[in-house]
């Protein structure tokens, strides 16, 4: 299967958090989240930004760094090019995207709002294999296939 690749980011408000999970999952357009049977989680950590890595030597203290700007997180999330559609029984390459950010702030868990977005691959679409629109609910089994079938991400 070709994949879709997404990059996400997450930027902590806040000195305190200690780490950012990211929870997602996709469904056909008008069809429904299973959180439960769906969700995939993917830990998201810090990159290094170039400007609290350089040298400022205007500063008075010339050799120190800058001062940490706002710490940047990042996740490449893989998702599939096509999608059975249940309702046509094609693979299209528009569905929606859902996901949220779980933050471990100073020893707590707070969670971000859902967010919602369309995504279009741009892979032609096409007819489904026969063996898969004969099944009798094809799209959790696809899909929980695909965004486990990796899990050492």
């Amino acid at each position: 299967m070709n994949w879709y690749y997404l990059e996400k980011e997450f930027y902590d408000y806040a000195d305190d958090i200690e780490g950012v999970n990211i929870h997602y999952l996709w469904t056909p357009i008008g069809g429904v989240a299973d959180w439960e049977n769906q969700r995939a989680t993917r830990f998201m950590p810090l990159m290094q930004s170039s400007s609290s890595a350089s040298l400022n030597p205007s500063s008075p203290g010339a050799g120190t760094t800058d001062p940490s700007p706002a710490l940047l997180r990042k996740k490449i999330l893989k998702l599939p090019q096509r999608i059975l559609d249940p309702r046509s029984g094609t693979l299209t390459d528009r569905y929606l995207l859902y996901h949220y950010f779980e933050v471990f702030q100073d020893g707590s868990r707070h969670y971000s709002p859902l967010y919602t977005e369309e995504i279009v691959t741009a892979a032609n679409s096409q007819p489904a294999a026969p063996e898969a629109v004969s099944e009798s609910y094809p799209a959790p089994p696809l899909i929980a296939t695909a965004a486990y079938a990796d899990s050492k991400e």
